[in-house]
């Protein structure tokens, strides 16, 4: 599967998940608005009282709509939904002229009437906190999560599961950095993320928080499927390596043992098995017999013990060397 198939994927789960309260709606369509900038406020933290569910909607209707534009019919459906949770409306779906989008580009607008959302901004209080606790103990405030699933539904872009981790998100204005930063870290507290000004675009190269972030976004099976493939890729990784681990163990064996052969032969060629006691001559015979056999498989054929052969071996060879000098 390439990235732009994962994407897919992650996308169509996200899309596919019950649609949320109204707040968290208001939030999530606030993700979707990302790029557009939203610089008042930011998240609930130990001392703030704005959250996602707060951010201002109606600041960013185009003439007499609020607009969403979108990548996928999934992702349209989506925000069709939270459009009617967050303002009891219907809204309105249509499709982007076909001449008119870039090869990434919306496929899709969904749309309400401005006045219906500055009607129901007017009106609308906040409403009290809640959170959900992890396993680890930390908390998570399920607006901060919706708000980060509408960034992911329309400006998130994975590598596929077999490349190296890779998550962008993309079209992040300057000035809503540092509210999207607020939110991932709340998710993720020891998240590292690059901001790309030049680009508009924020990079996480973490396999390990993005697969957190698909969990904690609701994307199981995209976390699944990423992890099967990571683990398949560390398993290929950690097999390649012993291999060629093994690989240079063997190269090393069979040059120690090409030179010990090599000086055995010259030995014995001039001066004849003599150089060597009895001791050493089993031991030059061994060798000259199993040239590629390791340290361990010749003390099994002498019935020596490795630290015992070795000191032997070295014997040999500073046997036949010596007899070569007296050539």
């Amino acid at each position: 599967m390439n990235g732009d198939g994962f994407t897919s994927e992650v996308r169509q789960e996200l899309a596919s998940l019950p649609v949320p309260s109204m707040r968290e709606a208001r939030a999530e369509l606030a993700g979707m608005l990302l790029h557009l900038g939203i610089t008042s406020g930011v998240l609930a933290g130990a001392s703030s009282e704005v959250r996602a569910g707060d951010l201002p909607l109606a600041q960013h209707c185009h003439e007499d709509e609020l607009r969403i534009e979108v990548p996928s019919s999934s992702v349209g459906r989506r925000a069709f939904s939270l459009l009617h949770r967050a303002f009891d409306v219907r809204p309105s779906l249509t499709a982007i002229s076909v001449s008119h989008r870039r090869p990434s580009g919306p496929a899709y607008r969904v749309a309400v009437p401005a006045s219906v959302v500055r009607a129901r901004e007017r009106v609308r209080s906040q409403a009290p906190r809640h959170v959900s606790v992890d396993e680890d103990g930390s908390e998570r405030d399920p607006e901060t999560v919706a708000l980060l699933r509408g960034v992911l539904l329309v400006g998130g872009s994975f590598s596929a599961p077999d490349r190296p981790a890779h998550l962008e998100l993309s079209g992040v204005a300057d000035d809503a950095v540092p509210l999207l930063l607020a939110a991932l870290l709340q998710v993720l507290p020891e998240l590292h993320a690059v901001h790309d000004a030049s680009r508009q675009r924020l990079v996480i190269k973490s396999g390990d928080a993005i697969a957190d972030l698909l969990v904690a976004l609701g994307a199981t099976r995209a976390f699944l499927h990423l992890d099967d493939r990571r683990l398949r890729r560390q398993l290929r990784s950690d097999a390649n390596r012993l291999a060629n681990a093994d690989a240079a163990n063997l190269q090393r064996v069979a040059r120690r043992a090409g030179s010990q052969i090599d000086a055995i032969e010259a030995a014995v060629a001039g001066s004849g098995w003599d150089v060597f006691d009895e001791e050493l001559r089993a031991v030059a015979l061994a060798r000259i017999a199993n040239p590629s056999a390791s340290i361990s498989e010749l003390g099994q054929l002498l019935d020596l013990p490795r630290t015992t052969l070795h000191r032997r071996l070295r014997r040999v060879e500073e046997a036949a060397l010596g007899a070569l000098a007296r050539l």
